[in-house]
Parts: C-alpha cells; structure tokens; sequence
C-alpha cells in the first residue's frame, strides 16, 4: 500500500530572528524566511514558492540575495555551519558550503560581491571567523578574525558595490575594513582609531558619482558617513533612538528605529544628507530589525522582532501626513509567538489558532488571508472549532469560555470555571464539547451549556482527548501513563491501559474504535488492542528515535502522520510497518496536528508561531476522483451579527436616507440661487470684456507700433554695428600692414647688418654666427607668432560681427513671431469670446422672453409671498425670542445635565464596586456550590461504595465456601506430602550412612597415609606402603577422563601457585627443622653433661655413704656403672627425648597449619575445579 503525499500549500509565519531576513526579487515578490524553509511571496496573487532547509540543519540563521537577483544563498546552523546556494529561476539547489575555518556552528551573516562571483560569511562565536567563498568553485579564499580582543560580538559584513575586494564588518564596538590582496584578506587602517568605541547596529554602502561613502547606525542614534577613510559627517536623531536598519535608494537612504519608526534622508549638496519625513508604525513599537526596497524603489518592506513584515509607498511619500499610519501589511498578521492550539471545522475552510501573544486568530486557507484576530488580556492554552464554524471554544488561564464568531469580533455566550484548560474538543456532531480540568475530563452540553458528566480516573495531568467516530465513546490519555477509553451512555471506562514512566501527548483511534494509536515522552508509537482474557494490551511498538508530539489519522486509513520534537512531520505507512517518509518544516517542536473535515488538508503549528497548511495528496487517482465526486458541499458563506449592531445599522441606513433627501433639496435650492447669479455674472462678464476687448484692441495697436518702431531701431543699431565693424577691420588692417613692412625693413636691415657681419667676423668667431643665426631664427619666430595671433585676432572679430549679425537677426525674427503669435492668439480669444458672447446673447434672448412670462406670473406670486414673509418676520421674531429663551433653558439643563452625569458617575462608580462585590459573592456561591454538589457527589459514591461492599462480602462468602474446598484439597495434598517426607528422610539417612562409610573410609586413608609419611625418607618402604594402601583401598579401575583444554590450563595455574606455596612453606619448614635440629642437639650436649654431672654426684654420694674420702685435688677415678642400671637409664632418657620430640612435632604441625590459614588464597577466574585423581601407576 502506498504512502499519501504531502505538498505544502501555504505558510502563515514569519521568522524575525533571521538576519537580512527580507529582500525584493522583483517588483511584487518578496523573499523571506518562515520555519524551516525561505518562501518567494507574491504579494498580489499571495502565491507561495517554497525552498526547504536542509534536514540534518538546526535552523536558519540568516540569507542573501546576489545583486543580480540570481541567486540566493541561505545559511544553516549545525554542526559545521553550511550555505547553500540556489538558484532563484529553477528554485534548484547549486552549491553546498562546509568548511571547518568557520570556528562555529552557525554564520550570522552572508553579503555577495557586486559580480556575483565571491560570498562573504561571518562565522558565529567563539571564533568569529571571516570566509571569503569563490562559491562556484566551493573553495574558501580566504579566512580571518574579525571579533577584537575581548571577544566581542560581530553582527553584520557587506561588500563595497563598486570594489569586490574591499569588505566592512561591525559589531559590538567593533569596526574593521579589509581589502583582498593577492587573495589574502589584510585589515586596513579604521576611521574610528581616535574615536571611543560605540555599539555598531546597521551599515551600508553608498556609492555617488565618483564618491564611495559607508554609513553606519549606532545604537545611540547617531548616524556616522564615512569617505575616504574619514568622517565626513554626524547625522543625529532627536529622540536618540536606537538604529537598527539602513537601506539606500536613488534619492537618498532610509533608516529604521527602535519603535516602529522609519526616517527618510535625501541628499543635499550643502550638508550632504538632509532629514525628510519621520513616519510610525501604528500599535507596534518594536526594533525594525531589516528593510528592504523594490528594484523600482516603489515600496519598502520593514520586518519586525514580533514576526511582522509591512511596506510603505516610497513613491507618495512627499503627499504623506507623518500622523496617519501609512504603512501596510506586506502579507497578513501573524503570530509572534509560538501557537499553543489549533482547529478546523466542517463547513468552512477556517483555521482556528490560539497563541502565547494572546491573540486568536481565524485563518482561510482558501483565500490565504486572515479573518479575524482579537486579542485578549490573558493567555489562550487550548482552542476547539465548532463544525459548523459559527462557534469557538477557549481555555484561558481562569476560565473556560463558550464564543460566538461574529463578523468581526468574538461574543462570549457561557464562561465555565476551568482554569488553564489545556485540551478541549467538539464531538464530530458538534452536539456535545469535552475539555480537561487537571486529571478530570468535564462533558457539556453545547446548546444548553449544561455539565452531563465528569470522567474522573487519571492520578496526572490529562494531555489528550479524541472523540470516536459516532461520538459514543471518549478516548483520554494523560501523563499518568495512562489511556482510557470512556462509555458516555453511562461515563464508565471500556478499555484502559496503563504504562508507567511514560507521559502521553497525544491519543487517538480508528474509525471502527478497535484500535487505539499512542505516543508520548518514551520515543514510541504504540498500537493498543482489545484482547480476550488480558484487556487492552499494546499489540506493537515502532521505535520512532525522537519524541513524537502529535499524531492524526485519516478517514481513509492509508497513512498516519505523526509530528516531532525536532520540527519535522511524518507519514508512516497505515497499517503500521515502521516505514515512513518525513518532511522538515518547522524551526522548533511541532506543537499540534489537526486534519479537515475531507482529510485533503493537514495543518501544523510549532513553538516558532508559524502555521504550515499541506495538501494531502492521495497515490491512488481512482480513489481521489470518488472522493472529490462525493465532496461537492460548497461551503457556507453566512456570517453571524447581533440584532443591535443589525438594528444600528438600519438606523444609520435611515439616517443618512434622511441626510440625502435634506442634501438634495438642499443643493437644488442652491442650484437655483447659483442660476440666478450666474444669469448676474454674465451680463457682467459681457459688459467687462466687452470693455477688454476695446482696450486690448488699443494695445494691439500700440504694440503694433512699438514694434515698427522697434524694427527701424534695431535695423539703424544693425547698419552702425556694421559700419563700425568695417572701420574697425580697415584700421586694423592698415595698422597691421604697416607693421608687418615695418617689421619686413627691419628684417631686411638685420640681414644686410648680418651678411656685413658674417663678412667681417666669419673667420674669426664662427660662435657668434650661431648666436646670432639662433637670435635671428627666433626673432622671426616670434614676430611669426605675433603676426598669426594678429590673423587670429582678426578672425575673431569677424566672427565675433558675424554673431552680432545673426544674434540680432534671431532677436528680430523672435520679436517678430512673438508679436505675431501673441496677435493671432488674442484674435483666436477674442474671436472665440465673441462668438461665444453671441451664442450667449441669442440663448439669453431666448430665455429673456421665457423669463419675462415668468416674470409676470411670480410678479403675482412675488406679491402674494410678500405678505406671507411679513407674516414669516413675524413668527421669525417671536421664534428667536422662544430660541433665545430655550438656550438659556438649554444652558442651564446642559448644567443640570452635567451636575447629574456626575452624580451618575459617582452612582456608576459605587455600582461598579457594588458589582465588584456581588461578583466576589457570586464567586463565593459558585464555590459553595460547587462544594455542595462536591459533598453530594461524594454521598453518592459512598451509597455506591456500601452496596460495592455488600456485594463483596458476598462474594467473599462464596469465596470462602471455595477455600474450605480448597483446604480439604490441601490437606490429602499434605498427607501425601508428608508420606514423601518420610520418603526423603529414609533416603537422607541412607545418604547419611554412606556419609558416614565415606568418613571412616577417609580416616582409615588418613591412618594409611600417616603411616606412610613415615617412610618418606626411605623411598623402598615407602613404594611398598603406597602399594599396600593402592590395593587396599581401590577395588575398581579407575578410568582416565578426557580434561578440556580450559579445565586443564586453570588446573596447571592453581597447580603452579600451588606448588609455589608448597614451595615456601617447605623452605619455612626446612627453616625450621634447622632451628629444631640445633636446638635438639644443644639440648642432648646439655643432657650429657648433666647426665654426666648427676653421674658423679651419684658416685660421691656413694662414697661419703662407704666412708671414703676423697682429695679435692684429685678426682676420685670413675668406675663404670652396672650393665643393668645403665640401659634402663638410657631408655627412660630415650623415652623423655621422644616425648619432647614428639611435642615439638605437634607443635610444629599446628604452627604449619596456622600459616596454612593465614596465607592468602590466590583469586580465581571461575569456579573452583574438582581434585584430580591420578592412578598409581603415573604416581608410581
């Protein structure tokens, strides 16, 4: 199944946020931005052409045209700040700029050369770097630094019209100049070296003649021209206000404030630029922030920081009064913030949006104009259109308010107190309306305004209503996490589902309800079904990667749309596969969807207050031809008025009936009076140019003469200029003549002097001869020269008589025409006055026997009307003696009547508070009884609740009858338990006996292996004891098991550390048997020698005992003990040394055992592995 496609078909909306964000491509058709993408605009038409932004961008940030009108470059931000070029004819894309030199994300601004061939960008912060693009080839030229070394702001760059290699960025108290020099950009000396930095807002170039001037707007009003690297001159503003644009025209240039405010300044050649006219924008005191003028410098555009554009009609200026608002919208009004709520309705191509600015406004997406804007003192959160489009529902932040759509203005018909309604919504029959009251939906009655019901059930916030198609059946969502379906025939939940953590935004269904589509703050679209036995569960999930605000379903159900976070709009493929097709259009997070009635039109709005209207264009034509054959409803035309404003205007209509009947009779009795003056005039007029012609005929006359006489002047003047001019040229000649023969004798003198020279001198000075040729040579040129300039002086006289003679010809010939011309126009007057003064005179006539029948009958009339006037004086007496009476009674009612409007304006004022108090009680009642109802709410679910309860005592009745069952069931199910117990315990003792086997049988092998540890040293016995305790205690063959590789290698590193820690406690050991083994030994030396000692002490007892005495000198000699008491005095010794020996093993064993503990076991990578058992033989 195909995807239906999306066209934009019109855009409401206007960014002001974009640097240089207007410009004229021709005359009527204007460039601009709005979301995402810049629209062509043709004003009269109000024909759209769209570029879009690029998909992966973060939003425009500023554009620009090439002087040629060509091209147009657009710059976005993200992550490498991008231009793209396009081409304005075929709207095609031609180039796309990406360098990293730029040190930002985004460029703030972009100026082409006068060629077209170079793009100058700024770069944003932190580097504030300057691109110079060769844009066709895609290669940056040149790069720099233009911020200072604070780091301040750079605001705008321009290229010079007339040098593409000069560039001028401003910005935060920065001004800088830089010049391409052998493709390098190089700053170049600052006019404002000496001058305290100021905060540069405009700029632009003026060229003039040969003059090249830059003119600079600052923030403090001032108006700084710049020529030749020097402050020409300072234009300030009155009110200092701050200077935001500059544009240049033929006659001058124009500068937009702070304000609303435009100046207009023309040239003049004593001051250089002369202030004209001051013209405001009404009811918009905001920054101008860009202007833009026409190729026929026709119409300037202004854009504003509220999102608004309007042009002024440079051509009128000069009739223009600076009081009236003379500025027009150069589209239609648009939002300036971003549009909270948006609907459509049925029978009229109406848009109805509510925006944070405070306004709703009405748009006809047929005739892309606005129908209604009104503002309010407070925000609109939510928004809903009858389908009749006669009737709007708004939330505000305190109340709920039900509105007729009049003509030209919004009537309130019923306030609910709802406050901050954020969600509201018409049934589709339009009989009933929803709206959200925090986590309770409230359902009224649109005709009556009456509260059927209230669906309560949310613990959050509810985002979401959708209606079902036959209005049975109410779907909500709120930031619970939860969706529930409502039955209206008795306000209980159908369906509900719950997912915690997630806050849905928005909720629908299919037209047959089966199927519930959600999304919210997890980044998914979930499908919900009813199924059998688990209640409504989400049947599919598609991952969407971005949070989707909105969603809206067709009729048809070929495609679901669905809004983003990230401005963009998609169509996914219904029914839902996860293939989508998406269309950026917004800057900022789409905040709504609505579709039309017919589902051709899909509209969305956004945070960034533009409102995109799209055709929803279906894939199957068959399809889309039924549909257009059944929607054939034309739409309705009727608008809605009130019967006073009906009533004022048929009053008015009769009003102004009467003031033409009074205006008639009026201006037929003036008629009449100005007929007899002009019967006055003309006759005057007769007799008064009767006389005119007499006297212009002597004038003519004189004129005539003077004229004769003037030609026998000019013609004396003429033969004496003449006369005078021969003398004049004979005398000359004859002057001349005589010296040029002068000078000729002279010439022959000097060379009959020079050829006697030249005879006497020649051998002796040829020097001199060459002095004096040179002399001569120039002699004759000088007097060559002289005698030219005499010629020359000659001819200009000639020239100079030939010009008197034809300038007093001309001046004769002019004379002579004039005079004709001014005879034959006076006799053209004359004659035409003549023979219009007949006509007259015959037509008068005419009238004159007519007017004298007439004459004679209101000579009657006249004094039959005499005696009525008297009667009239009279009356007109007496009245003005009744006027003069009554305007003395009227001043003192007019004092009476103020008396009283200020006592009813102290009565109105005590009302107003009086009303002010009855609303406080009002609001207290409502209160009250918004308790009251509350409490006997509660009383009622409390009833309900006792009967819940009785009805589940007696279900919990039954289930305890089910529980005695199910105790019988358990206790055989513990006898047989119980006969498992004694089951398992048999088997525990089982187990417990061979426990008990397996313990003796460890003993028994720890006896064996004790005994064994004492033939360690003797390896003969011990190979023998080991083969006895082998066939003792293995009976069976014991069959090597295959080790896996893993199971092996841990097994060599535990047996490594093993034997490492064998090793060192076998070291300590042997440490210690060494000590032992010394110990040992001194204690046996010791033993002797006390052995021996008690030996001899025996022996002297023994023989003080006989008697015997012996010398201390000499020892007695020894005698050998008996044999007997000998070896039995060596065993009990032996006994006590293997006695000691023995403790001292025990002790060294529990020492050994000690360190066994107290070394620190070695960590393992997994579990420990089991012994391995290795048979005798391998031991062996």
């Amino acid at each position: 199944m195909s995807l239906s496609a999306l066209a934009p078909r019109h855009v409401f909306g206007f960014r002001g946020d974009v640097r240089d964000n207007i410009y004229y491509v021709e005359d009527g058709t204007a460039v601009f931005p709005v979301g995402h993408n810049v629209a062509l605009y043709h004003v009269e038409s109000r024909m759209q052409k769209l570029i879009p932004g690029s998909v992966e961008s973060e939003g425009i940030t500023t554009i620009a045209v090439s002087s040629n009108k060509r091209h147009l470059a657009v710059a976005e931000r993200a992550d490498k700040g991008m231009i793209t070029i396009f081409d304005l004819q075929t709207l095609k894309r031609r180039k796309v700029l990406v360098s990293v030199d730029a040190g930002s994300k985004e460029y703030v601004s972009l100026s082409f050369s006068h060629d077209g061939k170079l793009l100058a960008a700024q770069g944003g912060a932190p580097e504030w770097n300057l691109l110079l693009w060769l844009w066709e080839k895609s290669k940056v030229a040149s790069t720099i630094k233009t911020t200072n070394q604070q780091g301040n702001p750079v605001y705008h760059c321009l290229f010079s019209p007339s040098e593409t290699s000069i560039v001028s960025v401003i910005g935060q108290n920065i001004l800088k100049t830089f010049k391409t020099v052998d493709g390098h950009l190089k700053l170049q000396p600052s006019a404002l070296a000496k001058r305290d930095p100021q905060n540069y807002k405009c700029q632009v170039w003026m060229v003039d003649a040969d003059k090249e001037r830059i003119i600079l707007g600052t923030d403090s009003g001032e108006l700084l021209v710049i020529e030749g690297g020097e402050i020409k001159t300072t234009l300030s503003i009155d009110n200092s206000l701050s200077i935001e644009s500059i544009v240049t025209h033929s006659k001058g240039f124009v500068v937009g404030h702070e304000g609303g405010v435009v100046n207009l300044f023309e040239k003049d050649e004593k001051d250089m630029f002369r202030r004209g006219k001051s013209f405001a924008i009404e009811n918009q005191p905001y920054k101008i922030l860009n202007m833009a003028i026409s190729p026929s410098e026709d119409q300037l555009a202004c854009t504003l920081e509220n999102n608004q554009a309007y042009t002024l009609a440079l051509a009128n200026t000069e009739i223009m009064k600076t009081d009236d608002m003379n500025f027009e919208l150069l589209a239609t009004p648009f939002h300036s913030k971003g549009i909270l709520g948006v609907d459509t309705c049925i029978r009229k191509p109406l848009i109805a949006t509510c925006s944070m600015d405070k306004t709703i406004r009405l748009w006809n997406y047929l005739d892309k104009s606005v129908e209604l804007v009104k503002v309010f003192s407070e925000e609109a959160y939510s928004v809903a259109l009858h389908p009749t489009g006669m009737t709007i529902l708004v939330g505000f932040a305190d109340k709920l308010r039900l509105m007729t759509i009049l003509m030209d203005d919004l009537r309130t018909v019923k306030e609910m107190s709802i406050r901050a309604c954020r969600e509201c919504k018409f049934s589709n029959g339009g009989q009933y309306y929803a709206a959200v009251n925090g986590n309770t939906v409230q359902l009224y009655n649109t005709y009556s305004c009456e509260n059927i019901g209230n669906l309560r059930g949310h613990n959050g916030k509810v985002r979401s209503l959708h209606w079902s198609e036959d209005d049975s059946r109410l779907i909500s969502a709120g930031m619970d996490g939860a969706v529930y379906e409502w039955r209206l025939k008795d306000f209980k939940r159908e369906k509900e589902n719950v997912l915690k953590g997630c806050n849905y935004t928005c909720v629908l269904s299919t037209p047959d309800s089966k199927s519930i589509y959600a999304v919210g703050s997890d980044m998914k679209l979930k499908e919900m079904e009813d199924t059998q036995g688990s209640g409504t569960q989400i049947t599919k999930e598609i991952d969407a990667g971005t949070i989707l605000t909105e969603i809206a379903l067709p009729a048809g159900g070929r495609t679901l749309f669905a809004a983003t976070q990230g401005g963009t709009v998609r169509s996914y493929k219904y029914p839902l596969t996860g293939e989508f097709h998406e269309y950026k259009c917004h800057n900022g997070p789409i905040t709504r969807l609505a579709l039309g009635f017919d589902d051709n039109v899909l509209v969305a709005t956004s945070e960034d207050s533009s409102l995109f209207v799209f055709d929803v264009k279906d894939k199957d034509p068959t399809r889309g031809l039924a549909k257009r054959e059944q929607e054939k409803t034309p739409w309705a035309e009727e608008v809605l008025i009130t019967k006073s404003e009906l009533e004022e205007k048929k009053q008015r209509m009769s009003d102004l009936e009467l003031q033409v009947n009074e205006l008639t009779m009026q201006t037929e009795y003036q008629l009449r009076l100005k007929d007899l003056h002009m019967q006055e005039k003309v006759k005057e007029l007769t007799d008064k140019f009767g006389g005119e012609i007499d006297g212009e005929k002597q004038k003519f006359d004189l004129l005539l003469q003077e004229k004769n006489e003037m030609e026998l002047e000019y013609e004396e003047k003429l033969r004496a200029a003449q006369e005078r001019g021969q003398q004049q040229l004979n005398a000359l000649d004859s002057q001349y003549q005589q010296k040029i023969m002068a000078e000729v004798e002279r010439y022959q003198q000097l060379v009959q002097e020079k050829e006697l020279l030249n005879e006497r001198w020649d051998e002796q000075n040829a020097l001199l001869v060459e002095s004096h040729e040179r002399v001569i040579q120039e002699l004759t040129e000088e007097y060559e020269t002289k005698l030219h300039e005499e010629h020359m002086n000659l001819e200009g006289l000639q020239q100079e008589k030939e010009e008197l003679e034809r300038e007093f010809e001309e001046i004769k010939r002019q004379l002579e025409e004039d005079a004709d011309r001014e005879i034959e126009e006076l006799k053209e007057r004359y004659e035409q006055r003549l023979s219009q003064e007949r006509e007259v005179g015959l037509r008068l006539k005419g009238q004159n026997g007519i007017m004298r029948k007439k004459f004679n009958a209101l000579q009657k009339d006249i004094e039959a009307q005499k005696e009525e006037i008297k009667s009239l004086f009279d009356q007109k007496k007496e009245l003005y003696q009744t006027i003069a009476s009554l305007e003395k009674d009227i001043m003192g009612l007019k004092r009476e009547i103020r008396e009283r409007d200020e006592t009813i304006g102290d009565k109105e004022r005590r009302i107003y508070d009086l009303k002010k108090k009855n609303q406080e009680l009002e609001k207290f009642k409502f209160v009250l009884d918004y308790k009251i109802k509350e409490l006997k709410k509660q009383i009622e679910p409390r009833e309900m609740e006792i009967a819940d309860m009785k009805e589940q005592v007696k279900e919990m009745d039954s289930e305890l009858e089910r529980y005695h069952k199910n105790n019988a069931n358990l206790d055989l199910t513990i006898s047989n338990l119980k006969l498992k117990e004694t089951a398992l315990l048999k088997e525990i003792q089982q187990q417990q006996n061979a426990k008990n086997d397996a313990i003796l049988l460890v003993k028994r092998f720890k006896h064996d292996l004790h005994e064994l540890v004492q033939f360690v040293q003797f390896p003969k016995q011990l190979r023998e004891k080991v083969k006895d305790i082998y066939h003792r205690h293995v009976h069976q063959s014991v069959q090597l098991q295959h080790i896996e590789e893993d199971i092996q290698q841990e097994y060599q590193r535990q047996r490594e550390y093993l034997e490492k820690t064998v090793d060192g406690l076998k070291r300590k050991l042997n440490k210690e048997i060494e000590v032992h083994k010394t110990n040992t030994a001194r204690i046996m030396q010791e033993n002797v020698a006390l052995i021996k000692e008690i030996n001899e002490l025996r022996r002297e007892l023994k023989q003080e005992r006989t008697g015997t005495v012996t010398l201390p000198k000499s020892p007695p000699a020894k005698k050998p003990p008996p044999p007997e008491l000998d070896v039995k005095k060596e065993f009990e010794i032996q006994r006590d040394l293997i006695r000691q020996l023995r403790q001292e093993v025990s002790d060294k064993e529990t020492r050994i055992k000690m360190l066994e503990q107290t070394v620190v076991p070695r960590p393992v990578s997994r579990e420990r592995l089991p012994p391995v058992d290795y048979p005798l033989e391998e031991a062996q």
